[in-house]
């Protein structure tokens, strides 16, 4: 075999190794799959203390209906050294972030969740809960996501993050309606859940259905 032979197979090697360490670089550092709209992917949830599947029910509940200072405590941006937050750690509550919803008003509101770390020491996530509505009667709806880039957020022992998730309620009687009674709610990259019941009555029209609802759920964020 010539030496320029030996060469030509000795940069196809090379070459042909670049594109793969390339390829596979772009695999483990590509991000979540997301819609292009402001509604877009869907985000699922199961029940309480419970992992695996979706629209399951039971379980444990964090608080309930009880409004709390989405100021309290304390969480920061930034990426962070802690260990990611779980469920097992994370306790629930509704917000009184701006008196809480009014399930008369006919346009886009906020109904808040605060994530508080119960843990003992620092924790970190990032990405989007999943959140699903249940009503009384089993049927379930699991929210779409915003667009919304989610930044990493470390939370302190005792601190937290919250969660926006905004919705139309349904004020016509010939609304399509879907009336809550339970919101379970799994944090990002975790399996297990934390339900809520729904403190503020009402249904929201129900766009379960739609491509682009405006009913949907943000990323965790930092407390405002």
């Amino acid at each position: 075999m010539s030496r320029t032979t030996v060469l030509r197979r000795t940069r196809t090697v090379a070459v042909a190794s670049l594109i793969a360490a390339a390829a596979f670089s772009l695999t483990a550092c590509g991000g979540g799959e997301s819609d292009s709209d402001t509604k877009g992917g869907s985000a699922s949830a199961t029940a309480s203390g419970t992992s695996g599947g979706s629209g399951g029910s039971g379980g444990s509940s964090g608080d309930s209906g009880e409004g709390i200072d989405a100021k309290a405590g304390s969480a920061s941006g930034g990426s962070s050294s802690a260990s990611r937050c779980t469920t097992g750690h994370l306790e629930a509550a509704w917000s009184n972030f701006e008196g809480g919803p009014d399930m008369t008003y006919d346009r886009q509101q906020t109904a808040r969740v605060v994530l508080k770390n119960t843990g003992s020491s620092d924790c970190a996530m990032v990405g989007f809960p999943g959140v699903q509505l249940q009503t009384e009667h089993g049927e379930t709806w699991d929210l779409r996501r915003t667009d919304d880039k989610p930044k990493p957020v470390r939370v302190a022992a005792g601190g937290r993050v919250t969660v926006d998730i905004t919705f139309l309620a349904s004020t016509r009687d010939d609304d399509k309606k879907f009336a809550p009674d339970q919101v379970v709610i799994t944090s990002p990259n975790d399996r297990r859940n934390i339900s809520l019941d729904w403190p503020y009555g009402g249904a929201l029209l129900d766009q379960s259905g739609a491509t682009h609802p405006g009913t949907f759920v943000g990323p965790v964020s930092t407390p405002e």
